[in-house]
């Protein structure tokens, strides 16, 4: 629900251009679905075409070795091979001879009857000789590769035997698993031809392609391709050899290259044929339909991008400008008018816009202007209430001094006297630097010292650096300094104390704080002192406080003085200069 809400609250261009959006992605998703069920058709057929090759080759390398197994079973129960291991001690040397070369001359037809046999060999431990087919004569006995190919296999689903980097099947007779381990007393192999199984998966390896067959339970590897593989490799060729999953296809990296793998497992053989092919390869096929994808995608953010900007062109920008117009309006900037070319709906608002603008000009002259003539005129007349106010005083605190012959006195006095009137006379500006006030106070309150003669002292704290340059109203501080002079501290004997205080409120307002320590001041009193500042029906020769407070509230709006009881039983009063005004003073931060 709040989701809900904050959508509904945005502004009315994202609204459109999130609706468009809205609509143009169902199209966009039916295009890319198409796209991606046509990259999926043509995978399906490379990795059955794969798939089909992979088996047709296993089948072929099953269909040679079993022919090869089959032999090589019949030959166990050839006469020469029986009479050379039963008899061999009664037969003359001729006879073994004979019988030798007839074993040698059938090892040689069976070498010829499948190009993937190397060799093709019967071990006579008896006679410790060896007969083979690539030989020209009788071998010696080898016993460790007796021994090596005298393990019980499965001939018929794992027949192979590793041995020294080649590959053997072999058929010990007796087999040690039906005979408890006896030693056999002659052993038929062949050796398979690794050169022609390499030359066989060139001719399946498609070009920047490998292909690789792998032992499982024998670890053996025959490989084609364009680089030999390393120990990592060879290792994901046996872990890929083991998976039974024929016709899944899968990808693999060799060499910083993306391949695709098709895998058959042949049970008969325990051995597995891995078909590498390039991705690029396969991809290419792909870059038809990606193709069209990147269309369709470029295609559906140009419309978007450009339905947005008609939108923008059309709608947005004439109410935006329409909307701003109203905040200006809010701020008080009256003198707008706004032009449209077009007829049509923001033409008729634009226009009802301006008859707007010229009868609110008309009310304005007519109720605020009147308003605040009256309101400047009154601040005016507040203003220049304090000018002669405090001359009454000051020609009578001479006269007093020259009637005592003071003659030191008198020189500071006018001294100080003529910087007061200086200040006091410069009308060309409603507002001075707060500087400047606060000196001109101390003018004052020198003038007091002198009137009172030690008897009551005014201290002003430092003025902060960063408030020194802003700008009050004149004559503001002074008028409280001698409200207390007069009456807060008229009856101080002595020890009397007026404190000047400076205060920061938030950013830019201002606080100034004088207190007395006259003790003179109750709750009674400051009450009436309150309401006099809020009557407004005061007399205008009135003076001191309600004059200071009133030329501040028609200055800024708001603020003026906050009255309270001091610490030491005197008047406190605080001169608020709001900052939340639009006028409100300015700190200098220099």
């Amino acid at each position: 629900m709040k989701v809900i809400q904050r959508l509904a609250s945005i502004s009315i261009f994202p609204k459109l251009v999130l609706t468009f959006l809205v609509a143009l992605t169902p199209l966009y998703i039916i295009g890319w679905r198409m796209n991606v069920s046509g990259s999926d058709n043509v995978r399906k057929e490379i990795t059955d075409s794969l798939n089909s090759r992979t088996s047709l080759y296993m089948s072929l390398l099953e269909f040679e070795f079993d022919t090869v197994v089959r032999q090589l079973q019949e030959y166990i129960n050839d006469e020469d091979l029986m009479q050379l291991t039963s008899s061999s001690e009664v037969m003359t040397e001729i006879e073994k001879m004979q019988a030798q070369l007839r074993l040698k001359s059938r090892l040689n037809l069976l070498k010829r009857s499948s190009k993937f046999v190397a060799n093709a060999i019967a071990f006579i431990p008896g006679m410790e000789r060896v007969i083979s087919s690539n030989d020209n004569i009788i071998g010696s006995f080898n016993a460790a590769q007796f021994q090596a190919l005298s393990k019980s296999t499965n001939r018929y689903e794992a027949p192979f035997l590793s041995w020294n980097d080649r590959i053997f099947i072999s058929v010990p007779y007796p087999d040690p698993a039906i005979s408890r381990g006896r030693q056999p007393v002659f052993l038929l192999a062949v050796e398979v031809s690794l050169r022609e199984l390499g030359l066989l998966l060139q001719q399946f390896t498609n070009e920047g392609g490998r292909t690789a067959l792998v032992g499982r339970k024998q670890p053996f590897s025959i490989f084609a391709g364009d680089d030999t593989p390393g120990e990592a490799e060879l290792a994901e060729l046996h872990r890929e050899a083991g998976t039974d999953d024929n016709g899944a296809l899968r990808t693999a990296h060799w060499n910083g290259k993306a391949y695709y793998v098709a895998a058959n497992y042949s049970k008969a053989l325990d051995m597995g044929l891995l078909m590498y092919v390039p991705t690029e390869k396969v991809n290419s096929s792909l870059q038809l339909y990606r193709s069209w994808l990147y269309v369709l995608s470029v295609a559906s953010i140009l419309v978007a991008l450009l339905f947005a900007y008609s939108i923008y062109l059309i709608i947005h920008q004439p109410f935006k400008r329409l909307v701003q117009s109203f905040r200006r309006v809010e701020k008080g900037q009256l003198n707008l008018e706004l032009h449209y070319p077009l007829q049509d709906e923001f033409g008729y608002l634009y226009r009802q816009f301006n008859d707007m603008l010229k009868q609110l000009n008309v009310l304005v002259h007519e109720v605020y202007e009147q308003s605040f003539l009256a309101r400047s005129a009154e601040y005016r007349h507040l203003q220049s209430q304090i000018n002669p106010h405090f001359l009454y005083n000051s020609y009578f605190i001479l006269y007093r001094m020259a009637q005592q012959r003071d003659h030191d006195s008198v020189i500071d006095f006018t001294k100080h006297l003529g910087s007061y009137f200086q200040y006091i006379t410069r009308d060309g500006m409603d507002e001075v630097p707060l500087e400047q006030e606060v000196d001109h106070a101390r003018t004052y309150a020198e003038i007091q010292s002198i009137r009172f003669s030690g008897r009551i002292e005014a201290r002003f704290e430092e003025l902060p650096e960063e408030m020194r340059g802003a700008l009050v109203p004149r004559l503001i501080i002074q008028p409280i300094i001698e409200n207390a002079y007069n009456h807060g501290l008229e009856h101080k004997r002595t020890g009397g104390r007026i404190t000047v205080g400076f205060e920061r409120s938030g950013d830019d307002s201002i606080a100034i704080v004088i207190a007395d320590n006259g003790g003179q001041m109750d709750e009674a009193r400051l009450r009436q002192l309150q309401a006099s500042l809020l009557d407004q029906s005061q007399p205008a020769e009135h003076t001191g406080l309600f004059n200071v407070h009133r030329r501040i509230v028609i200055r800024y709006g708001g603020g003026g003085l906050a009255l309270r009881i001091g610490e030491e039983g005197g008047l406190q009063i605080k001169i608020v200069l709001r900052g939340g005004a639009s006028d409100a003073p300015t700190i200098d931060r220099r």
